[in-house]
């Protein structure tokens, strides 16, 4: 029992954030993007300039914006179209949602089962997005990113411990993962997610629900982290179907705080089941 206990005194979220940050910088695109969205006197054309100079990610992002995200009425076949349908702020996420496909490559561990844990991933991340546009909260996209990226802090655990990630994955029907983290590590690896995005110095309406996504109490008082703590969950029961059903995970009375019913949550995870795979298609990480 102290055996399982060490890990607790020697690793923290702090220290994995920063030490994982020194192996992957934040794509300086994503830096001066935001920094141009901040900045009033920037334009829309400006900022398709700046990625037009990356054709890989010019290719990636025309893709993505093509795809069930969006669903437009017609085809976006230039970045500059793409910026003025879908907007600074959408764009903006769609490049983060690349540069996370670029973070999981460059986490990849063998210690984790990849597969698994995109699909968490991604269906966490379409079932945010799903639920934030029917709770009608602005900006469904960066659900989607927040989705995908919650849950990048157990790539960074499983890179400087990896022992302990097999421990950590050892949960099973009467105990759920993040129960399972909390148990042996003193947090969950969505710790170390939210302190990597602030390492990197996203905005704080894409840490700050991941920081609190498994906090019952906070989810509900605020929608916010109400969707993203769903999603996780649903994320988690989806990826993971032989142990758990989203209802298993889901407390209803966190479906109510969004004024949604079973229903809507049901709609969430059909959504996520269909496109998941077309997604993971899209982003085209090295390992399925």
């Amino acid at each position: 029992m102290e055996r399982r206990n060490v890990p607790m005194l020697t690793i923290t979220p702090k220290d994995v954030a920063k030490i994982a940050s020194q192996s992957f910088v934040l794509p300086d695109i994503c830096i001066r993007i935001r920094a141009m969205l901040d900045n009033d006197n920037s334009s829309l054309e400006e900022i398709g300039e700046l990625i037009a100079l990356d054709p890989s990610l010019s290719s990636k992002l025309l893709k993505l914006a093509n795809s069930s995200l969006f669903r437009f009425e017609s085809q976006v076949d230039t970045l500059t179209k793409a910026i003025s349908v879908i907007g600074g702020e959408a764009l903006y996420n769609l490049v983060m949602a690349e540069t996370a496909s670029s973070a999981f490559e460059h986490f990849s561990s063998d210690v984790i089962d990849l597969k698994r844990f995109w699909l968490q991933s991604v269906y966490a991340g379409l079932v945010a997005k799903h639920l934030a546009k029917i709770a009608r909260i602005r900006g469904s996209e960066r659900f989607f990113v927040l989705g995908l990226l919650h849950n990048i802090g157990e790539l960074l655990v499983a890179v400087q411990a990896p022992e302990l990630v097999i421990k950590c994955n050892q949960y099973d029907a009467k105990i759920c993962p993040w129960h399972k983290q909390q148990e042996l590590m003193g947090f969950d690896f969505a710790k170390c997610s939210a302190e990597l995005m602030q390492v990197w110095r996203l905005p704080s309406q894409l840490y700050l629900p991941i920081e609190h996504i498994h906090d019952e109490i906070k989810a509900l008082k605020d929608k916010e982290i109400a969707v993203i703590f769903c999603a996780a969950r649903a994320g988690i029961a989806l990826a993971n179907q032989h142990l758990y059903t989203p209802h298993q995970l889901v407390p209803p009375t966190v479906i109510s705080a969004l004024n949604l019913e079973n229903y809507d949550l049901n709609a969430a995870v059909k959504y996520a089941l269909m496109e998941a795979d077309n997604i993971i298609t899209l982003m085209q990480p090295k390992a399925k």
